[in-house]
């Protein structure tokens, strides 16, 4: 669990078969230059390649890291960094019903695109800009890297999305599988409608199509959407004397980028590992329910929470149907205080019998106050702050 600021960025390796490894999210290019990349240049010494890089969903501190990574790696041919098997990222192209003939743009339509490329991928006020976050964010987008590199994405070119539909599991190496869980089909075609609302509100009038411009401005104004939403959903800070629970706090996200968040299950033999991206909780509700011959509450070996530990995606429903003696907490709390106090108390509230141990990638206030917290069941619990080394995760037999 990398220190990806208020974003998220996950390595996963498996090596008791043949060596797997997974890249979930990549942080700020920051992220990459300083933790990434280093990692990933010992692991393609030791003869790994990256089974499956995942972009969850289009927002700034989960896909910059990813966008220094690809430009750096070049082609996927003879890549300068590591090998890449696979990538999942839902772009503008994932969506065959917006391949409309362009014909011939207005000058101010033409302006309007070249102005939203311009401004690239947002720079969210409030998190420590360094300089490599200016030039990864500007320029391209994640799907045009993929385009250029010629990368095997979303099992071809591009134009299939990742659904808990369509592409339910994969298969990788060895024992491992992928079970995808998240978005369904509905919430990538809230995501489509919302950006060709947003086109048409900024005053373009030509037809719509796929090229490269198109597939700009769809990354670069779906990340400023998640930007927004991110603005008008922070809470205020709760004083930890108040005592309220989940239940008193909880409102559901209605971030539509975040509801488009790829959500999925590692197993690897008899082990399960829940990563959830920003997804609404209750999505990843429907998802659990319906899983085959699942008993609640499912025990994961591990579980990367919701959208940073936002109260606004971990509800008290879905805690009863999901837990661990694992959980990864990834945010700096810089922006908007995740996490949410309240979400890690329910977490731990819950009886148990087994210690639950919570993994924060940061220290936080959240994760301070967490120290001196006594359960109201009794149940045990570690926390363990600054975790950005290998997590090890014992499988089951």
């Amino acid at each position: 669990m990398y220190p990806a600021k208020n974003g998220d960025a996950f390595l996963i390796t498996e090596n008791s078969s043949k060596p797997t490894a997974i890249l979930i999210d990549g942080g700020y290019a920051s992220t990459f230059q300083k933790w990434i990349s280093p990692d990933l240049k010992h692991l393609a010494h030791l003869g790994y390649t990256l089974d499956l890089v995942i972009a969850t969903h289009i927002d700034a501190d989960h896909v910059a890291g990813l966008l220094d990574f690809f430009k750096f790696n070049g082609n996927s041919q003879a890549p300068k960094l590591i090998q890449v098997e696979n990538v999942w990222h839902n772009s503008l192209r994932s969506f065959g019903s917006t391949a409309e003939a362009t014909g011939n743009l207005t000058v101010d339509d033409k302006d309007l695109l070249s102005e939203i490329r311009r401004r690239g991928y947002p720079m969210p006020a409030g998190v420590e800009v360094e300089p490599a976050e200016i030039s990864a964010r500007q320029g391209s987008s994640l799907a045009a890297l993929l385009l250029g590199g010629k990368y095997f994405w979303n099992a071809g070119n591009g134009t299939q999305s990742i659904n808990s539909e369509a592409v339910p599991t994969l298969k990788l190496p060895e024992n491992m599988w992928i079970r995808v869980i998240g978005p369904s089909v509905s919430r990538l075609e809230e995501l489509r409608r919302q950006w060709v609302a947003d086109l048409r509100r900024l005053g373009f009038t030509g037809k719509i199509g796929v090229n490269d411009v198109f597939d700009d401005a769809f990354e670069f104004l779906c990340a400023y959407d998640a930007l927004r939403a991110a603005v008008q959903a922070q809470p205020s800070p709760i004083s930890a004397s108040t005592n309220l629970s989940l239940g008193d706090v909880y409102l559901p996200d209605n971030s539509v980028t975040n509801g488009s968040s790829i959500a999925l299950i590692v197993e690897i033999g008899n082990s399960r590992l829940l990563f959830l991206g920003d997804s609404w909780a209750e999505d990843i509700e429907t998802a659990i329910q319906a899983l085959p011959d699942a008993s609640f509450p499912i025990i994961f070996d591990a579980i990367k929470i919701s959208h940073h530990g936002s109260q606004h995606n971990t509800s008290p429903a879905l805690l009863e149907l999901i837990d661990s003696p694992i959980f990864l907490i990834s945010s700096s709390g810089e922006r908007h205080n995740h996490p949410d106090l309240e979400v890690l108390k329910a977490i731990v509230d819950r009886p148990s019998t087994f210690q639950r141990h919570l993994y924060f990638n940061y220290t936080t206030p959240a994760s301070q106050q967490m120290h001196l917290y006594t359960t109201a069941s009794g149940a045990k619990f570690s926390i363990y702050e600054d975790a950005t080394d290998w997590i090890e995760i014992e499988l089951r037999k």
